[in-house]
């Protein structure tokens, strides 16, 4: 109230008092039109800068985009050459091939395993002991989804930045076998932007590719993660000066940023020469008013000035600011003067209130976005080391210590989701030669607008590193760990798969649910027992080689082949996949095996029931074939030197053989009607207008080999009928009858009538068949089949007497 009531009480002559005098004397209309149509003309330009700059980003997005697809085109192209599972057996070769394409592509080539081992890596002599790829991250990503990913910039030794990388999957049946790697050169990358100012930023704000332009010709990352893409936008760099600004969007690296920048174009871009004429006129009216104010406001304004700059060099030196000067000059310059003055008193109330934060034990003042993602940490680089733009976003969390990075990102995203008061702690590694770690307390609280809406979080971290602090410490980040162990339990006793964790003598640590249900026993039952001793023994010997394997070599052994019997009263014989990954501790030493058991009984059971239908198609075939030559072999006796006659009785049997495989086909080779075999084996008789009677009672279904043997049998009988019986002359009838007895047995009779005489034949002229008849269709029929053939003067006769409803017995007696 006091200032207040000074400024209050400031006299002289006002401000808006001397402006008006210059407006009066500026011909204000003149001005106004002149700067409306320069506004007009410069709006116009600007508007086509824009227009430039956004189709220069575009284009650089496109080129880069080209430029990485090409890569993994030529990635995609030499993986289609290679077998992903056998490139172990015979490393010399894929480790050739690699090289000669990484010389075309004048960059290094990797080739990782599915568990991301690194297998070749053109960079190193073929031979060298290899190291896992930094690219983490980006090779699960691959691996899970099948897609290829584009890594960030990747952290080096001593904290220097790597290439991001390029990694693209190789699939085989839907799964990924292998992944190829590649880094992004920035030069190329660089180079494939254009003309044009650019920098190429991957989702941490950390620049891959630059050209043209410097880190201060960037905005914050916060202003530049804020700002719409595709669109120019005019926005403060960190070297000062304000730039026009595009993000453009890359499809191959949908996280990343392309920035172009340009220089804004001004607001009047150019007058017409009366506009300007115009100006010059106003400029020459208000000159004389000018300089009567001049000498008014020109010293107040000084001793500001002269103010502002001791404030803020005794704020810079820590050292008691000057007083203030007396107002002076217009009202409006003397409230200014009293308004700095108050300014200045309450910046050096919160510094003070800071310093004693910051003496309270505040070693961090830190500021998230809405998400909880960093933007700044005042005191963190002095603490960690870590300065922007490592520590945005989530970067900060990599300087805690790997123990408590799950518990604390659970705490965090869990105050986040609710909204609640942040309050965590963790090991924290701070600056300085060896590497050493201090407990701290991060907190922090939302910061919401009136009407709700979460605009951002900002928080403190404080030590705790003194006794009671350390106790406090201690038991928080104990519920920490008991809730996200609790949560993580919750996972692994649900995932539809079995889980277990053995220690380096193979004996178990923790099992879940579903793997324990593969013994019967409770998951409790397994801790610090063998495999062998709960599981079965078809599943427990793989496994425990596979764990040994694992824990001699430091690396996964994948799909592993198990077989075993299931718990309970009914044996079932079950199929497992097991997958054994390595439990390294922070310094890299293997203190376990983790153990992956899928079940594939069915898939196994698919694929053996696949083998046995085609081992059931092979044997049909062949049967098929024996029949073909038996057929020619017959026909070929009959007609003795005859090739007409040969030709014709052999193209009529196979035609009739090709009929009753048509019939069977279409069923599946199931059972099939009786009446549908009549009408395929007589069906070329049938709709020539010869007499044939097709009559029978009871729907009797008959094997496959039954079938294929009446169709043959039948075609003999017409055949013969055509030629020298019933069907030989007008007016002669064939009769076909069957029926099913109650004892199972099917009778069918096949009566000729009006035909010329028939006398019976001799031994030396039963032809094929006749011995078709009375051999090979008993046989075919199946076990206590009957037939009869007879001759008497008024027609042929054939009685065919067989048992039905007995597959395996008929499928017993056709192998």
């Amino acid at each position: 109230m006091r200032q207040s009531s000074g400024r209050m009480g400031t006299r002289g002559t006002t401000l808006g008092a001397r402006l008006a005098v210059l407006v009066a004397v500026a011909m204000l209309p003149l001005l106004v039109g002149g700067a409306v149509l320069g506004v007009i003309e410069g709006r116009a330009e600007r508007d086509a800068a824009e227009a430039r700059l956004v189709a220069g980003a575009q284009v650089a997005a496109r080129a880069i985009d080209a430029e990485i697809e090409a890569r993994r085109q030529a990635l995609l192209a030499f993986g289609s050459g290679i077998d992903a599972t056998r490139v172990a057996a015979d490393l010399a070769a894929a480790d050739g091939a690699a090289r000669r394409l990484a010389d075309a592509l004048g960059t290094p080539l990797g080739l990782l395993d599915r568990g991301l081992g690194m297998l070749v890596d053109t960079s190193q002599p073929f031979g060298t002991p290899l190291a896992s790829t930094p690219a983490i991250a980006a090779g699960l990503w691959a691996v899970e989804t099948g897609r290829p990913r584009v890594s960030d910039m990747l952290n080096g030794p001593a904290g220097a930045l790597l290439p991001p990388m390029l990694m693209v999957p190789l699939m085989r049946d839907g799964r990924t076998e292998a992944v190829l790697s590649l880094p992004l050169r920035p030069d190329r990358l660089a180079a494939a932007m254009g003309p044009g100012r650019a920098v190429l930023l991957d989702s941490r704000g950390r620049i891959v590719a630059s050209l043209g332009a410097q880190p201060a010709d960037l905005p914050d990352w916060p202003a530049l993660v804020a700002l719409p893409r595709g669109v120019a936008s005019p926005v403060a760099t960190a070297g000062g000066p304000t730039v026009d600004v595009v993000v453009a969007a890359l499809q191959e690296a949908p996280e990343w940023r392309l920035v172009a920048l340009g220089a804004p174009a001004p607001a009047v871009a150019g007058l017409l020469p009366w506009a300007l004429g115009l100006v010059v006129l106003c400029a020459l009216g208000a000159l004389a008013a000018w300089r009567a104010t001049l000498g008014g406001l020109r010293a107040p304004l000084d001793d500001l000035l002269r103010q502002a700059d001791a404030t803020t060099l005794a704020l810079r030196e820590d050292s008691p600011a000057p007083a203030a000067p007396a107002p002076s000059g217009p009202a409006e310059i003397a409230m200014l003067g009293a308004a700095l003055a108050e300014a200045d008193a309450a910046s050096r109330d919160q510094s003070r209130r800071l310093r004693a934060l910051a003496e309270a034990g505040a070693l961090v003042l830190w500021r998230a976005d809405a998400g909880g993602g960093w933007i700044e940490a005042a005191g963190w680089a002095g603490l960690t080391g870590q300065a922007a733009p490592a520590f945005r976003k989530d970067g900060w969390v990599e300087m805690l210590h790997p123990d408590d990075r799950a518990p604390t990102l659970a705490e965090w995203g869990r105050c986040l989701v609710a909204r609640q008061t942040i309050g965590v702690e963790f090991r924290l590694r701070t600056a300085g030669e060896g590497t050493t770690w201090r407990w701290v307390r991060a907190t922090g609280v939302p910061v919401s607008t009136e009407d709700g809406q979460l605009v951002e979080w900002v928080g403190a971290v404080h030590d705790v590193a003194d006794a009671r602090g350390a106790g406090t410490a201690h038991r928080f980040n104990e519920a920490q760990v008991r809730q996200t162990v609790a949560e993580l339990r919750a996972v692994y006793d649900n995932v539809p798969v079995g889980l277990a964790l053995v220690d380096t003598t193979l004996r178990f640590v923790n099992v879940n649910a579903r793997f324990a249900a593969i013994s019967g026993l409770p998951p409790e039952a397994h801790v610090a027992r063998a495999p062998h001793d709960v599981m079965p023994e078809g599943l427990a010997t793989p496994l425990e080689s596979a764990q040994q394997e694992v824990l001699r070599t430091g690396r996964p052994v994948l799909d592993v082949t198990c077989t075993g019997q299931a718990p309970g009263a009914v044996q079932h014989l079950r199929h497992w996949l097991a997958s054994c990954h390595p439990v390294k501790d922070s310094d890299g030493v293997v203190t376990g095996v983790s153990a992956v058991l899928q079940d594939v009984t069915e898939r196994v059971r698919a694929e053996r029931s696949r083998e046995l239908l085609v081992t059931e198609l092979n044997h049909r075939v062949k049967n098929t074939l024996s029949t073909v030559q038996s057929i020619a072999a017959q026909s070929l006796r009959r007609a003795g030197g005859d090739s007409t006659g040969f030709g014709r009785d052999f193209v009529g049997r196979l035609q009739a053989l090709t009929r009753s495989h048509d019939l069977l086909a279409e069923g599946g080779w199931e059972p099939v009607d009786l009446a549908r075999v009549v009408q395929a084996a007589l069906g070329p008789w049938l709709g020539s207008g010869r007499a044939i009677r097709i009559a029978g009672s009871g729907r009797i279904q008959v094997e496959a080999p039954q079938a294929q043997a009446l169709v043959l049998a039948l075609h003999e009988l017409a055949t013969n009928a055509v030629r020298h019986g019933a069907l030989s002359r007008p007016g002669g009838e064939v009769d076909t009858t069957w029926s099913l007895g109650e004892d199972g047995i099917a009778h069918f009779e096949w009566r000729e009538s009006g035909g010329p005489p028939v006398s019976p034949p001799n031994a030396e002229r039963r032809g094929f068949g006749v011995r078709l008849l009375e051999r090979g269709l008993v046989h075919d029929l199946g076990p206590g089949a009957e037939v009869k053939l007879q001759f008497p003067e008024e027609g042929v006769r054939a009685i065919l007497n067989f048992r039905v409803g007995l597959p395996s017995l008929l499928r017993a007696e056709a192998r």
